[in-house]
């Protein structure tokens, strides 16, 4: 009788052993795929566009937004030419038409709108030691999206 319950006491740390392990292959299943699609960045993006619009109509506008993601890929649109000019100017302090590198890792940084985003131009190894405001709004669309 002992053996009887010990055998059935071990079989249920084996089935909750099994259970621990296939809740992990799943936990770690549904990691890698919101990796793989950019679930995280996604959200971030449309969580940043309801920020900065505060639109009336929420669920039209997110609507919209996923929309525009299909149709366009991962390009925000939040910003225009003249809002991206501007933050370049807000980086030239001196107003010389041109910010160094850091400065301009910085403003990209601000910029980010996501994780990802923020670690591409961390590594960027294209940004050169001078950047006009052209050059910058390059760098928006090629590192961002978003210009």
């Amino acid at each position: 009788r002992q053996m009887c319950i010990r055998d059935r006491y071990m079989g249920n740390n084996i089935t909750v052993f099994r259970m621990s392990r296939q809740s992990n292959e799943l936990k770690e299943d549904a990691e890698r795929y919101l990796r793989e699609h950019h679930i995280q960045e996604l959200f971030e993006d449309l969580a940043t566009a309801v920020c900065f619009k505060l639109p009336e109509n929420l669920e039209g506008f997110l609507v919209e937004q996923l929309k525009l993601k299909k149709a366009k890929g991962f390009k925000s649109g939040l910003y225009g030419d003249g809002e991206l000019r501007n933050i370049f100017t807000l980086y030239d302090l001196k107003n010389e038409g041109y910010i160094n590198t850091e400065r301009c890792r910085d403003a990209l940084k601000v910029l980010a709108s996501s994780e990802h985003q923020q670690n591409l131009v961390e590594q960027s190894k294209d940004i050169p030691d001078k950047v006009d405001p052209k050059e910058f709004l390059r760098l928006c669309d090629t590192l961002l999206g978003i210009k």
